[in-house]
């Protein structure tokens, strides 16, 4: 019980904080993020990583809109991106893979993805993305957060997926499972030969 007071002071603190890291952020200029939803902080984030935020978003709108996610998404991932989903126990790694991944998840939600609020560290190379799904055709919807870490190049490292409640990780599980079996072995195939 004291364990929960002091989290729920923490969070307090922390909600405030925030707030406070938009207020700042705008009045700095980065009102520009605002075409983007709710964006908190990146006050003196580097044009690499601001770049690298557009650019996501503009993979996602592409996704949604049917259009070619991966030539946007694509050149922003690290080739050693490491990407760790909710689904799986143990992490992917590499730019391909964790694209293949991220086109089926968008298969997955269609257009029914939205981002809510979205965090930014003041220099914007750590993200985290409050995101709304619905899981396919299944009737369930999933509320999860993306952390998302980004180099001085801009490019994507670490990509983390939290999501809840359980019972629509376990729908989006079953999902992926029926695409990215399919598709990695594709690309796999495509490596083997020197194609990817």
């Amino acid at each position: 019980m004291l364990f929960a007071r002091g989290l729920s002071r923490g969070l307090s603190r922390a909600s405030s904080a925030l707030g406070n890291a938009k207020v700042a952020s705008r009045a700095l200029g980065n009102a520009a993020l605002s075409d983007l939803g709710d964006v908190y902080g990146a006050s003196s984030a580097s044009p690499q990583a601001l770049a690298t935020f557009r650019a996501w978003h503009g993979a996602i709108d592409a996704g949604m809109a049917g259009g070619d996610a991966r030539g946007v998404l694509r050149p922003i991932l690290h080739d050693r991106c490491v990407f760790r989903p909710p689904t799986y126990f143990a992490p992917w790694t590499g730019g391909d893979e964790v694209c293949v991944l991220l086109e089926a998840a968008g298969e997955v939600f269609g257009s029914s993805f939205a981002y809510g609020r979205q965090w930014l560290s003041e220099d914007g190379r750590e993200w985290a993305l409050e995101f709304r799904a619905d899981i396919a055709a299944t009737g369930k919807a999933l509320d999860g957060i993306d952390l998302v870490s980004v180099d001085a190049d801009g490019l994507i490292t670490d990509f983390a997926v939290l999501a809840r409640p359980p019972n629509a990780v376990a729908a989006l599980k079953d999902e992926m499972m029926r695409r990215v079996p399919v598709k990695m072995a594709t690309l796999k195939a495509k490596q083997a030969l020197g194609f990817a």
